[in-house]
């Protein structure tokens, strides 16, 4: 079968590899579409910090089961169409015996820790399958997993109907979350993103788009107040100055972008205002559910794929991505389909 083996810092390699062969609790998925995420350009630029190679890359996919053991009589059958919850969690430490698996101690991905997505097959354990309607777009499924991101999100967030939601950060994850407040109840949301191709996109699903923190305008927005909830999705030292300094007094700031470096964060604009600064990683089960939900029932949750490449195409949606040109969600899927 066909996949894209990451070889080592930009270079990846479009080759054949075998089939898999599964243990008793692991099942094959054909590849239907698989998404690039800002982790695999972390893997791709040599910068992950637990990623090596030969791997295959991609936690983000859609597909229908292939294979499953001799004698398995659970949940699912041959032809079920599926996505994953790639979390690999060690089900041992405090985190995980106190029903916070996605936060354990150890936590790995499908797709980093273990072969992911980008392939014509991919072997996974059972556990990880989450099963979708039968009726959903492959494509769809796909974006599953960052839409799950969202969820966590907002679930984590103080959140009410009528809110005023400002997101810093246009990119697939900002543009989802902002979806998901507006499912939520929020009555405005701003999206900040400098970006005028996602500016276009955000403003066709309804927000507010602006290049960069217009102060007049978000002020008077908010009757002066600020956002009730900023979500910070950009994960740049600009994004935290902005979060802070406009999201209202006792209101809350959630981080949900990822920092790869240490940033300044204004304490004492938290101090005197109160601020509730929170952080989130990945998802839980339920909102992986919801997040399936959210998917079949919306569609225009979709609008945030742009781009897709065969597998063979791989280097064209890594470079996109790495180059900064316009885009959003980028999937690849196999020749065969």
């Amino acid at each position: 079968m066909k996949a894209i083996l990451y070889r080592g810092k930009e270079e990846i390699q479009y080759t054949d590899i075998p089939l898999p062969i599964i243990g008793t609790d692991e099942a094959v998925i054909k590849i239907a579409f698989a998404g690039i995420c800002g982790s695999d350009m972390f893997i791709y630029t040599g910068t992950h910090p637990r990623a090596k190679a030969p791997l295959i890359m991609g936690h983000e996919f859609s597909g229908e089961i292939a294979q499953l053991p001799a004698g398995y009589n659970g949940a699912f059958a041959v032809g079920d169409k599926v996505t994953i919850n790639p979390l690999i969690s060690c089900l041992s430490c405090t985190p995980c015996q106190t029903g916070n698996t996605h936060v354990c101690k150890t936590l790995g991905l499908t797709g980093i820790d273990t072969d992911g997505g980008f392939t014509e097959y991919a072997k996974v354990p059972i556990n990880q399958l989450v099963k979708l309607p039968g009726n959903m777009n492959m494509e769809h499924g796909a974006i599953v997993e960052p839409v799950a991101v969202a969820v966590h999100a907002i679930r984590r967030s103080t959140l009410k109907i009528g809110d005023k939601v400002l997101v810093i950060g246009g990119g697939p994850i900002g543009v989802l979350v902002a979806l998901a407040a507006k499912h939520a109840g929020a009555e405005n949301i701003i999206v900040i993103e400098p970006n005028e191709f996602r500016r276009n996109i955000i403003t066709e699903l309804g927000f507010i788009a602006m290049s960069q923190p217009e102060h007049e305008l978000i002020m008077n927005w908010t009757n002066g107040d600020g956002a009730d909830v900023v979500f910070e999705a950009a994960g740049v030292q600009a994004s935290m100055d902005a979060a802070t300094k406009y999201c209202k007094i006792r209101g809350q700031v959630v981080i949900v972008s990822s920092f790869k470096k240490a940033v300044y964060a204004d304490l004492l604009r938290v101090n005197f205002a109160e601020l509730n600064l929170i952080g989130i990683r990945v998802y839980t089960k339920k909102d992986f559910a919801a997040a399936v939900e959210l998917v079949e029932k919306y569609p225009e949750f979709a609008k945030v794929i742009t781009h897709k490449f065969s597998l063979q195409e791989a280097q064209k949606g890594l470079d996109l991505m790495r180059q900064g040109a316009d885009n959003l969600k980028v999937l690849l899927y196999p020749e065969q389909n």
